[in-house]
């Protein structure tokens, strides 16, 4: 289970008082679900697994955060799919299965980012840094 980065479970089940929400609690890791129905699949990240160190992170960085979260949902959302945000919760909803299980891994990602007391490096600047690397490595 401790390498897992998401539960998938049926819509119609509960979710939030599971073994994959205890297990996330007690490691302090993101609590991140997929609720899959016949058509379609929502993803759910929750803050409330996370550390107050964490939270701390997230809601001061907030307007990264939420910006990474929303090309996470771009990338993977159909014509039918809506997004919700807010500093303690992010649903991606109405995705493909195939498509939600990329947005999971992918958010997870980012909520990792913020887990840590290391810097948290943006997209942007990890394509500067691979470049910077190409670059050194030719010359």
């Amino acid at each position: 289970m401790s390498e897992a980065t998401f539960d998938l479970v049926d819509a119609r089940d509960p979710f939030m008082d599971t073994d994959w929400f205890h297990h996330c609690r007690q490691t302090r890791t993101p609590y991140i679900v997929i609720r899959s129905a016949e058509t379609s699949a929502d993803v759910l990240w929750d803050y409330v697994t996370l550390s107050p160190e964490a939270d701390v992170r997230i809601r001061t960085d907030f307007a990264a955060f939420e910006r990474e979260a929303r090309a996470i949902f771009e990338r993977c959302a159909g014509p039918d799919s809506y997004l919700r945000v807010k500093p303690t919760q992010i649903c991606f909803d109405r995705l493909a299965l195939d498509r939600a299980k990329r947005a999971a891994l992918e958010l997870y990602a980012l909520v990792e980012t913020y887990l840590s007391a290391r810097p948290v490096i943006r997209e942007h600047e990890r394509v500067r840094a691979s470049v910077r690397e190409t670059a050194a490595s030719i010359a």
